[in-house]
């Protein structure tokens, strides 16, 4: 009965398969079906300007930015930009090891052809230079085609593959040009307490890291001890938290901490519960959630929807935002506030009001940041020192009305909507608040999206009158994570001696987020100080750090069990103080193991390795690329490999054969390195 229904369940699958193929398209068909799907791609670019009109946004940012405008044909050049596609535009990670060699790759021609067969001439990858900072210099490009169109027309899907890769890897980062300027202002540097107010998706907390771990010598032990800073990012929204949490990942940090809060109710963290040791930071970031009508090129919907009351109903909530930075700002320390909207509203507005309730003293300063720009593809505006409150009639709503200040009778119409602190200064305030280097961005000037980027830098303590600094959850929280060393203790104790790790390992930087110890990460000693000094667990911790141990499932009782792998991902963390289970292998038996993702015993051609693979209990072994290989093992030491080391991968030793255990990320980026084709 079982053999029956047995051959009827193989009938059935070999009688749909013949149906398959029967029903699947001929080569000929796939290729009309392209045809038309590339025709359709370009020809929605053509296309795309039809619908793109709202006579009442047109009108309003005439009357609001009449001054950026010489004339209408200008102003005609910036509305129809609004309308056009963006440029795909990506970052190479100023961090990622293969960083110089990408370089040379993405503006090898003949490399980028090989890519795009017989459409050699259609796609153009051309440098971006944002700013004249050389920190930033050579690592921002730009694709001439929208990014929809490279992934639809299958003209460039090896191309399309080939950037996807890339960015997944952490290679590169696809983010708009102007929004790459805010970090860029900064001036981030390795050791600084850094606070991303308003983070998701994460693109611009992944530069601060760049900037934290360029040049990062990860076989100089000194190197852990200085890392004293973090970045921490936030977001006030779980599920966008947890996407950022998968994008910074990419990068493999130690220094990176993600949280879930409302920025504009961040707490206090007071370290080791002393309130004389309030955690300021040196830098912040305020991106704030804005109405985004700057960025109508990838949001073509805000054209149809666009109203002045989106921006009147944020505006309250950037402010307090703003003002809850400038808080947690230390003395000394800058903070950029910036939002993708151009309504004064959402931008000078705020600022002013910022200048007017905290710089009564000059505790606060607006930077000039104008020489930044000199000699950058990027033309940079003042910012505005007036503008007019302008609101849809509530009889007519394609009619706007201008309400001249607050004593005007149409304010109290409009004052559940319109804040006070809407309204411009007067010409005397915005003079002493140098609201004119506040810095706006155009779209029709650089090719970009729109944008509103200010550097404000806190001079002097704020007044006790100050209630930014005075707000403080009183949620204790269950702590979402544990350190190793005190939580598993026989689990730590078995990965020292399993991997031979010298005592000076900062082990107390090893942090699970899993009751079972099932993901073991990696945190910088900065990370370590404030998770261990937020003792009331103030910190909503969403993750932390780079995954350095993943536990394995048990199969049997075996005493030689690897019970934790080693994970590519924080190698580099391990590598200078490990001792067992590494392997020091040359270029070619590197290369082999890459391409073949396995190797047997019997392949093997140096009997040295072979023989010491044979020995070792089956589990987790680094093979290391090395300039030249140890005469033996116990001369293998941290000089050494300052001197020989050049690359490392993560194997699995299962008796008679070696395997890769990377994922398909870091794969890609061991074959651009070692010119692997697949």
């Amino acid at each position: 009965m079982e053999k029956d229904k047995l051959f009827t369940n193989k009938k059935r699958k070999s009688d749909k398969k013949k149906q398959n193929e029967k029903t699947k398209p001929s080569k000929e068909q796939i290729e009309e079906k392209n045809q038309k799907k590339n025709k359709a791609g370009w020809d929605n670019i053509i296309n795309f300007t039809n619908e793109l009109k709202n006579e009442k946004f047109e009108y309003y940012y005439k009357t609001q930015l009449s001054e950026y405008f010489k004339n209408e044909e200008e102003f005609q050049s910036f509305i129809n930009k609004l309308k056009e596609k963006l440029p795909s535009v990506f970052r190479i990670s100023r961090a990622h090891p293969f960083k110089k060699n990408f370089e040379k790759l993405i503006t090898d021609e003949n490399y980028i052809n090989s890519l795009l067969g017989e459409k050699s001439n259609i796609v153009k990858v051309s440098k971006k230079i944002l700013t004249n900072l050389p920190e930033w210099k050579d690592i921002v490009y730009n694709i001439n085609i929208p990014r929809m169109e490279l992934k639809k027309n299958s003209d460039l899907s090896k191309f399309h593959k080939f950037i996807q890769k890339s960015v997944d890897s952490g290679l590169i980062s696809r983010q708009e040009a102007v929004s790459m300027i805010p970090p860029m202002l900064l001036n981030t540097k390795r050791g600084e307490k850094i606070f991303d107010m308003c983070a998701a998706p994460g693109s611009k907390t992944a530069q601060f890291l760049e900037s934290f771990y360029e040049n990062y010598n990860f076989l100089n032990k000194k190197e852990y001890l200085n890392d004293t800073g973090f970045v921490l990012a936030n977001d006030f929204n779980a599920k966008r938290a947890y996407m950022m949490v998968h994008q910074l990942k990419r990068l493999n940090t130690a220094g990176m901490v993600v949280i879930c809060h409302a920025a504009q109710l961040f707490p206090n963290i007071f370290l080791n519960g002393d309130i004389m040791k309030r955690v300021q930071y040196d830098k912040i970031l305020a991106d704030v959630p804005c109405s985004s009508d700057a960025v109508m090129r990838k949001l073509p919907h805000k054209w149809k929807n666009w109203n002045s009351k989106e921006s009147y109903s944020l505006h309250n909530l950037q402010l307090q935002i703003l003002k809850r930075g400038i808080g947690l700002l230390k003395v000394g320390g800058e903070i950029v506030y910036s939002t993708c909207s151009l309504n004064p509203i959402e931008n000078e507005a705020v600022v002013a009001q910022v200048m007017r309730e905290f710089s009564q003293d000059d505790e606060l300063e607006i930077l000039d940041v104008n020489n930044i720009f000199k000699g950058s593809d990027i033309k940079r505006h003042n910012g505005l020192m007036k503008w007019k409150i302008m609101i849809e009639d509530k009889n007519d709503r394609n009619k706007l009305l201008v309400i001249n200040d607050i004593n005007d009778p149409l304010y109290n119409e409009f004052s559940d909507i319109i804040s006070s602190s809407a309204f411009p200064p007067n010409e005397d305030e915005s003079k002493k608040f140098k609201l004119f280097n506040c810095n706006r961005f155009f779209p029709h000037d650089s090719d970009t999206s729109g944008f509103f980027i200010t550097v404000i830098k806190k001079l002097k303590p704020i007044s006790s009158q100050d209630k930014s600094n005075k707000i403080n959850e009183k949620i204790e929280r269950k702590r979402a994570f544990e350190f190793v060393n005190e939580k598993f203790e026989s689990e730590f104790k078995w990965i020292y001696d399993y991997y031979g790790i010298d005592n000076d390992f900062p082990g107390e930087q090893l942090i699970t987020f899993s009751d079972l110890g099932k993901k073991i990460n990696f945190i910088s000693k900065g990370v370590c100080d404030l998770l261990k000094g937020d003792k009331r667990n103030q910190l909503d911790l969403q993750n932390a750090g780079v995954k350095l141990f993943k536990k394995n499932k048990q199969k049997g009782d075996s005493d030689d069990f690897c019970h934790y792998r080693i994970c590519q991902d924080g190698l580099m963390y391990l590598i200078p103080y490990m001792h067992k289970r590494l392997f020091y292998v040359d270029k070619e038996i590197f290369v082999e193991i890459l391409t073949k993702k396995e190797l047997n015993y019997n392949d093997i051609k140096d009997e040295n390795l072979k023989n010491s693979l044979k020995e070792a209990k089956a589990g987790c072994v680094i093979f290391v690329h090395v300039k030249k290989k140890p005469e033996s093992i116990d001369k293998a030491d941290n000089k050494y490999l300052v001197e020989n080391f050049i690359d490392a991968i993560c194997c699995f030793n299962a008796n008679i054969k070696v395997t890769t255990m990377i994922n398909k990320e870091h794969e890609h980026v061991f074959n651009l390195k070692y010119n692997i084709i697949q």
